[in-house]
């Protein structure tokens, strides 16, 4: 595990930034997961950089994942990114800075990772494998179709090749489906019976952070570090398909259980929910209308 750890100062309060790197020998193709976590005040606004710029040696696996671990006291976030090398020695990953902002004053921290030691899967040695006996010189040739269906054989596995590159590129150009993401999401809330168990608190924040998850997959604009009204304003000039200022009530209405562990009651807990899937729903349901629209209008290439 490398790990780095930084402990500043911020408006008169202890801010601490921790940064930390697993595993500690990382191999190709093995997930690498780079974890920064901030410590602040009540109060302060936190900004984790976006995904690292990817490259053909090393790049991002997942969506950047926040997990929250505040108390009544203290802000306690951690930003998780997973990336995956694909070639072996000395990687250095960059990340933007570290925003925190709190009565005014906005001050910026820079991410400064050790460089990774990506080694190879090979065995050590692979010149003792023995190879095969040379096969006896053929005096006859073979048939002149041997060399069609050959022929054949070799345009097949190109065109087969040369889908597979094509489709992985467009995979990975659309990443994961945001609303898929969502629908696992609130199928796994529903099995933990969390209403039933009277955690009414939790049910309704984890259909709310899969909503603010989704919304920020499908518009960026709607970050997960920004705050109820700004997520309001930053949808305004987005083309956002229903009106931010629900998005934002809705947030609003969950911030008392969320900082300061307010008590909800049941059916308020499973309004919340609801109206937190219906959001979903109808932010998706015009999205998809919108990029059918686009794919019609989109011109046809003249051959």
């Amino acid at each position: 595990m490398i790990s780095a750890l930084l402990v500043l100062a911020l408006q008169g309060s202890a801010a601490q930034v921790t940064a930390r790197v697993t595993p500690e020998q990382v191999a190709v193709g093995e997930p690498i997961t780079i974890e920064l976590r901030v410590r602040a005040p009540l109060g302060t606004e936190i900004r984790f950089p976006a995904l690292p710029d990817s490259n053909d040696v090393v790049e991002p696996l997942d969506p950047r994942q926040l997990r929250e671990a505040s108390s009544a006291t203290i802000i306690d976030r951690t930003a998780v990114y997973r990336l995956i090398a694909w070639d072996t020695g000395q990687r250095v990953v960059r990340f933007g800075d570290i925003t925190l902002t709190r009565d005014g004053a906005t001050r910026r921290y820079p991410v400064t990772l050790p460089a990774l030691q990506i080694r190879s899967v090979l065995p050590a040695d692979t010149a003792l494998r023995k190879p095969r006996p040379s096969r006896a010189v053929q005096d006859v040739p073979p048939p002149w179709w041997k060399y069609a269906i050959g022929a054949v054989v070799v345009l097949a596995i190109l065109w087969l090749l040369r889908k597979a590159l094509r489709s992985r590129a467009r995979a990975k150009d659309r990443g994961p489906d945001p609303a898929k993401i969502a629908e696992e999401a609130v199928a796994h809330a529903a099995k933990l019976g969390l209403l039933e168990a009277g955690e009414t608190g939790r049910h309704a924040l984890s259909h709310v952070d899969v909503m603010r998850r989704y919304l920020a997959a499908r518009f960026p604009q709607a970050d997960l570090t920004r705050t109820a009204r700004e997520v309001s304003d930053a949808l305004v000039g987005a083309e956002f398909p229903i009106l931010p200022a629900r998005v934002s009530e809705l947030l609003l209405r969950t911030e008392p259980v969320a900082f300061a562990r307010a008590a909800v009651r049941p059916d308020e807990a499973r309004a919340i929910a609801e109206e937190a899937k219906a959001i979903v729903r109808a932010v998706e349901t015009a999205w998809r209308a919108r990029q059918e629209q686009a794919g019609k209008r989109k011109p046809r290439k003249r051959a």
